[in-house]
């Protein structure tokens, strides 16, 4: 559902000028982070919009037409989502071809840790810019359902090619993202009040979630 925007911020001759600009200009918040999703959610559901926003060419009347649905971006913020998270994935899909890198990311102690070895290999992204996206996978209805020894679990097992489930399980440990997660998003996030996604009552509890976190104390 990115595609466009994948054409106009990450194309070769444009990745690294974005790339640069979005480093050191983070000016840009979860609302923002946020309305962009909703805004691509809304994108999904109305085939005229999505037949509309498929034949522009250019980013000025992707803008104009997102304002006319009640979204107003800035394009240095569409460039900030789009550049921060092919960052994020570009790391994951590294990691998964290099184990000597995975096994790095993986034993470190905290988030910080973990944003210096990415800095250290050419990723540039913050803590919550880490925590913003494995929420949205880990929130995302394409969980799927899988076993394994303490029983069943949901978990956004694997991403496109890349898997997924075991940054979402360091990011739990480490505390940036809610062991707890929304099943349901609401339609429009932005218009109410956004409440926190680690209190009890707006999320679900997998199954065997204690008997995990047990064993691994024990």
């Amino acid at each position: 559902m990115y595609y466009q925007l994948w054409n106009f911020f990450l194309r070769d001759d444009k990745y690294f000028y974005w790339k640069e600009k979005v480093k050191f200009n983070k000016k840009f918040d979860h609302y923002t982070w946020q309305k962009i999703i909703d805004f691509f959610s809304l994108v999904e559901r109305n085939f005229f919009l999505k037949a509309q926003l498929g034949e522009t060419d250019r980013i000025e009347p992707f803008i104009k037409l997102a304002k006319q649905n009640g979204y107003n971006f800035a394009p240095e913020a569409l460039a900030w989502f789009v550049v921060t998270r092919k960052q994020i994935w570009d790391l994951f899909d590294m990691a998964q071809k290099i184990p000597s890198l995975k096994d790095k990311l993986l034993a470190s102690k905290n988030p910080q840790q973990f944003i210096e070895i990415a800095k250290d290999n050419g990723y540039q992204f913050s803590v919550d810019e880490l925590a913003w996206l494995l929420i949205e996978v880990k929130s995302s209805p394409e969980l799927v359902s899988i076993n394994n020894s303490v029983g069943e679990i949901l978990t956004g097992s694997n991403y496109g090619k890349i898997e997924i489930g075991y940054w979402i399980w360091l990011a739990e440990d480490w505390g940036i993202v809610p062991p707890f997660c929304h099943l349901h998003k609401s339609n429009n996030i932005i218009s109410e009040n956004i409440r926190n996604p680690f209190f009890l009552d707006q999320c679900f509890l997998p199954k065997s979630y204690f008997n995990q976190r047990l064993m691994s104390v024990v």
